[in-house]
């Protein structure tokens, strides 16, 4: 019977030694946590106007992807991580990345819905646009936000406006254009005269389309104001007509206006 009791009692021992031994175990030993995915947390538009990249989003001819460029840098960056968010329907989706700004222009396309191991996708229905956070990586790191709006040109309109309503455009050519982009240009190009008045924005389109436009860009400004557009490799002017803060002009179809004092 001693002998019964001795071996439950050293049992009971064992298995307390393992409990301890298992909990007390040095931390090394433990399994490591799966790595979070990197998210943007620094404050967004610190840096001047006059500083940013020039970046646009555009709209792929099959209305399923979008695709983002980085035309132009003003502060060198080695890279880029974007978090790309929008509303589509009900519910609000998102897509996040880097992209290497070893060559400009650097792009990334981005599918508007997502896809199995096995290769099935599903597309994203009624999608409306949302906002681009990119995180700019270099020297001195840097984060931009911007507002972006996504149309589905189905119904063939041809008067438009961007998220923030502060940039109003009508042009029949559009009626041709199944899907169009309406972002705020997180910066521009070099070579424009005057001082920056204005947000810049950006019109991109899903096929390459010509003829003019009636535009108008609410100001910061109730100086002589100039709506200024670029061709992709130049800035053009454009006679100008304002009634206070909110400047007006028949311009011809480009991919980015803003609007300048002189």
């Amino acid at each position: 019977m001693k002998k019964l009791l001795f071996a439950l009692i050293a049992i009971v021992i064992l298995i307390v030694a393992a409990v301890l031994f298992w909990r007390l175990r040095p931390a090394s030993q433990s399994e490591p946590a799966p790595a979070e995915k990197k998210r943007i947390v620094q404050p967004v538009n610190i840096i001047p106007q006059e500083e940013r990249p020039y970046l646009s989003i555009s709209p792929e001819a099959d209305g399923k992807n979008i695709l983002i460029t980085v035309h132009t840098l003003k502060n060198t960056a080695t890279e880029v991580e974007y978090e790309l968010e929008y509303q589509a329907g009900t519910l609000l989706q998102g897509a996040f990345g880097a992209l290497s700004l070893a060559t400009l222009p650097a792009s990334e396309k981005i599918l508007l819905g997502s896809c199995s191991a096995g290769g099935a996708c599903t597309y994203h229905a009624d999608v409306k646009g949302g906002t681009l956070t990119t995180n700019f990586i270099g020297q001195t790191d840097y984060s931009l936000k911007t507002e972006w709006k996504f149309i589905d040109n189905k119904a063939k309109e041809t008067s438009f406006s961007s998220k923030d309503g502060k940039f109003q455009l009508k042009a029949i050519a559009l009626a041709k254009v199944r899907y169009l982009v309406l972002s705020q240009a997180s910066g521009i190009p070099d070579g424009y005269p005057g001082k920056l008045v204005s947000e810049p924005y950006s019109l991109e389109l899903s096929a390459p389309t010509t003829g003019e436009a009636e535009i108008s860009i609410r100001a910061t400004s109730e100086d002589v104001l100039t709506i200024l557009g670029w061709n992709g490799s130049a800035w053009k002017s454009f006679p100008t007509t304002q009634a206070d803060k909110v400047a007006s002009a028949t311009v011809s179809l480009l991919p980015l206006y803003v609007v300048v004092v002189q």
